[in-house]
């Protein structure tokens, strides 16, 4: 049975971001656990059992309220409920290789997109360092049955077709199309080819091939998806100059993360 990762930090996002992964998979078989990490910004206090004590109480009553409000929406949806002691980074690193979600669920406020997720800034990091398939959900965004997705590449194929599991699943689960829209940087790709490959990975899926030139990459394709009315856009992690163009500070407000457009992030 698949499983599901769900932060949560308590927040209006947060919860939007567990109803909306709640909405698009509550016809599958699914176990969710719903996940809030607290920790300590301070460690020579002579009251810090005392003080972590009641963290842990608070993060358990807060993970139990939100439980109550998800099973009010979804009274059939199996979710466990897990408080933990760390920092974010460490705690989702330590849920992935314990129990290997398939996918895990952020929720970010959509107005400074992914500089700042509902967690904070470490969220970030957790994009960046943690290696597993997230989605990452527009604190305004609404579920839509994701029909058309554009997943933005530099035609560099992935070394594992698992990768791509949880893209292939959406887009069996809803007969989604899938737009490859193709950033060309500074080096030769063999067009045909790198289709090709790419192709190999998305069997029975509708598939076209789109090119994007020019310096602003994150404009072009926020200006694709606006054009072609897409629902979600999905990005590989395996290449660090490619994802930082996209993420750069200077250029947050205006690229991928539209805050009406959810993004699935895979891990190469």
């Amino acid at each position: 049975m698949k499983r599901i990762l769900l932060l949560t930090d308590f927040s209006d996002t947060a919860r939007n971001a567990a109803i909306y992964a709640l909405k698009m998979f509550e016809n599958e078989k699914v176990y969710f656990d719903l996940l809030n990490s607290y920790d300590l910004e301070f460690s020579g206090s002579p009251y810090i059992m005392q003080v972590k004590e009641e963290l842990a109480q608070e993060s358990l009553k807060g993970l139990k309220n939100e439980l109550s409000v998800l099973h009010r929406r979804f009274p059939n949806a199996r979710i466990e409920l897990a408080s933990r002691f760390g920092s974010l980074l460490d705690v989702v690193k330590n849920e992935v290789s314990d129990f290997k979600p398939e996918l895990i669920v952020l929720g970010c406020r959509g107005e400074t997109a992914l500089e700042n997720f509902l967690l904070g800034s470490n969220a970030y990091e957790v994009v960046k360092n943690v290696e597993a398939a997230m989605l990452v959900v527009p604190k305004h965004a609404k579920f839509k049955k994701p029909e058309k997705i554009v997943f933005a590449t530099d035609l560099k194929d992935v070394k594992l077709d698992d990768v791509v599991q949880p893209l292939r699943d959406i887009a069996h689960q809803f007969d989604a199309g899938i737009s490859f829209v193709n950033v060309l940087e500074d080096e030769y790709v063999n067009r045909l080819d790198a289709e090709e490959k790419i192709a190999g990975h998305f069997e029975g899926v509708d598939l076209n091939f789109n090119f994007i030139e020019g310096e602003n990459v994150s404009k072009g394709i926020l200006k694709f998806m606006d054009e072609h009315d897409f629902d979600m856009v999905t990005l590989v992690r395996h290449n660090e100059s490619f994802f930082e163009r996209l993420f750069h500070p200077s250029t947050t407000r205006q690229m991928v993360l539209h805050p009406e457009h959810p993004m699935l992030i895979l891990h190469d």
